[in-house]
């Protein structure tokens, strides 16, 4: 006897990307106003003073004066000029973007450029770690704010067009504080793994500069899969209301309810994002053509988080779905025993 009683008739599948992809394309177009914020977010990043880390990486590179061995000097090399482009061009105001799905969507935190129509950059300096952490504390619940009434409006948008049975998003308000959990677990985690990978690293590039490399090979694998199986967890907080510990499990789930499904659509948002970004960029930052960058920037961006949005929707139907359908199934069994 099967513990798992077979479907009868076996639910109508989800729809497919290019069906979702048209779908979160259309909620932008009957709702424009939705790529208001990251347009505000990047207009203010390209025009707006730049956060410099200059004087705190002079101070880093003082502790760095030599290379540990001869074999890392290469690497050693790679990080000084990694840090001299931090030094010379990154605004530290870009951490109001805490990163994908996360944060407000931006197009000039990747751009690092101290150019802009008019005049000069004014430059507030980070002069040493602790008013750096200061400052990354403070960026960062500002920008999870922006990001909770930017995820909130797209939410509200999407269920409005496809009018799913679902809950719906949360208050801006509280889907901030739910936004601040998952910031603090990330965080957590990252700090927590990340002593013992660079240990690891570290004890190898001395050893073995081939044995460093698959490992960082192996870690960046596992992260991936980590971030893959992710995926659904900004849509779980927004759409069903889950703090970040149930919406992680219910992610899970959904990945391996459609893993290929989920893996394409990562594919084609990383395309499709990579590919316009490199259209949207090609405007000179002392134009005002970036205007045109930054909004189309905006809009496809608010586009994609649709998508993600109506896919997510799409699968946790299925799943509800096929779940009634085998608890009616076994009713239907059981009453015929």
């Amino acid at each position: 006897m099967n513990d798992q009683p077979e479907l009868q008739e076996t639910p109508e599948r989800p729809a497919g990307i290019l069906t979702c992809l048209i779908t979160g394309f259309e909620v932008i177009a009957h709702q424009p106003q939705l790529a208001l914020l990251p347009i505000l977010l990047d207009l203010y990043l390209w025009l707006g003073p730049r956060l410099s880390l200059a004087p705190l990486i002079a101070q880093i590179r003082s502790l760095l004066a030599t290379a540990p061995t001869p074999e890392a000097a290469p690497l050693y090399q790679s990080a000084n000029q990694f840090l001299d482009l931090i030094a010379e061009e990154y605004n530290y105001f870009s951490l109001l973007n805490f990163g994908p799905l996360v944060g407000v969507p931006s197009l000039m935190s990747l751009r690092m450029t101290l150019e802009r129509p008019f005049g000069s950059r004014p430059e507030i300096p980070v002069p040493d770690a602790g008013v750096a952490l200061g400052w990354a504390a403070v960026l960062l619940v500002i920008g999870l704010g922006l990001a909770a009434v930017y995820l909130w409006q797209i939410g509200l948008r999407v269920s409005q067009e496809t009018e799913v049975p679902i809950p719906g998003p949360l208050s801006p308000g509280k889907l901030w504080g739910y936004l601040m959990q998952l910031m603090a677990l990330l965080l957590s985690a990252f700090f927590v793994l990340s002593f013992p990978a660079s240990l690891l690293i570290s004890t190898l590039t001395l050893a073995n500069m081939n044995l460093a490399g698959a490992a960082m090979t192996m870690l960046f694998s596992i992260a991936l899969f980590i971030l893959l199986h992710g995926l659904y967890v900004i849509p779980g907080m927004v759409q069903l209301r889950q703090a970040p510990f149930p919406a992680i499990r219910d992610s899970i789930i959904l990945t391996r309810l459609d893993f290929l499904g989920t893996l394409g659509l990562i594919a084609v948002m990383i395309i499709v994002a990579q590919g316009l970004n490199f259209v949207w960029s090609l405007p000179d930052a002392s134009s005002w053509a970036t205007v045109v960058g930054i909004v189309g920037h905006a809009l496809v961006s608010t586009a994609l988080t649709a998508t993600l949005f109506v896919f997510y929707q799409e699968r946790l139907v299925y799943l509800q779905t096929l779940r009634h359908a085998y608890a009616a199934n076994a009713a239907r069994s059981h009453a015929d025993m």
